[in-house]
């Protein structure tokens, strides 16, 4: 039903299928947006989580926005956007700082398959768009993990800039500027640095998202999942069958996760 082949037919029915395959182009390129903005979204949403993948190939992310297949997975203690997970990514293709990019190039690689049903310019026109997308959905999503209310995009814009450059000068890490800076909160714990100094001027505009917010922050330290945590809870199993590391990490992350959509 998706496809015709015309071998016969008048001029009226040559014209009725042109405007059928025009349709189907439009469907096409709408098909393709929805995949390119749900990556977008994705891409992002492993940045502002300090996530990274470490083997992004085509084959391993979806067209629902979901990806799979973590071999050498981790989570970024700080701001580097050279750090790898693969160990042998020696060239940093999937770097923590290159997966927006990683992810392009795969959106790519699918509009090439859709080069034998659809045209090329829509599917040309959607890649164009996928960089600001991406950055839009940075926002969106570092906003959401500060815990804090939109100000317009420029305003928006200028806070993750300065934020990024304050997590790498001050070296503080993902988890832990997240955490402390919850809800536009400036917290007294020696972070010092120029680049800092401009981050908290600029949140300090800022209104928190919630006019109640959770305890959590206050009462918890940061939440993260680095990688010597999970080979020592790992360990503890693998030597002693010792579970308990482990159930305590999954409270741990679910207290996160409430704390989060409070």
């Amino acid at each position: 039903g998706e496809f015709w082949i015309g071998l016969t037919g008048t001029g009226g029915e040559a014209e009725g299928k042109r405007d059928q395959s025009a349709e189907r182009g439009k469907a096409r390129k709408a098909e393709h947006a929805g995949i390119r903005e749900r990556i977008a979204q994705q891409a992002a949403s492993f940045m502002v989580a300090g996530f990274v993948h470490g083997v992004l190939n085509s084959d391993n992310i979806n067209v629902t926005g979901e990806s799979f297949d973590y071999g050498p997975w981790r989570f970024n203690p700080n701001w580097d956007p050279r750090f790898t997970a693969a160990y042998f990514d020696h060239q940093g293709l999937y770097a923590f700082g290159r997966q927006a990019e990683a992810m392009h190039w795969n959106l790519a690689q699918l509009a090439i398959s859709l080069r034998l049903i659809s045209e090329a310019p829509p599917l040309v026109e959607a890649l164009e768009r996928f960089p600001a997308l991406f950055q839009a959905a940075i926002v969106e999503r570092f906003l959401w993990r500060l815990g804090v209310v939109s100000k317009g995009i420029e305003m928006d814009r200028a806070l993750v800039e300065a934020g990024e450059r304050a997590m790498i000068d001050a070296a503080i890490p993902i988890a832990d500027f997240f955490h402390h800076h919850r809800g536009g909160i400036l917290p007294d714990r020696g972070y010092e640095g120029e680049r800092y100094s401009a981050f908290t001027e600029i949140l300090s505009q800022f209104e928190p998202a919630t006019s109640t917010p959770s305890t959590y922050w206050a009462e918890h330290a940061p939440c993260s999942m680095l990688i010597e945590e999970v080979e020592a809870i790992w360990q503890a199993i693998a030597s002693d069958d010792d579970w308990a590391p482990l159930s305590r990490k999954i409270e741990a992350v679910r207290a996160f996760g409430a704390a989060l959509r409070h």
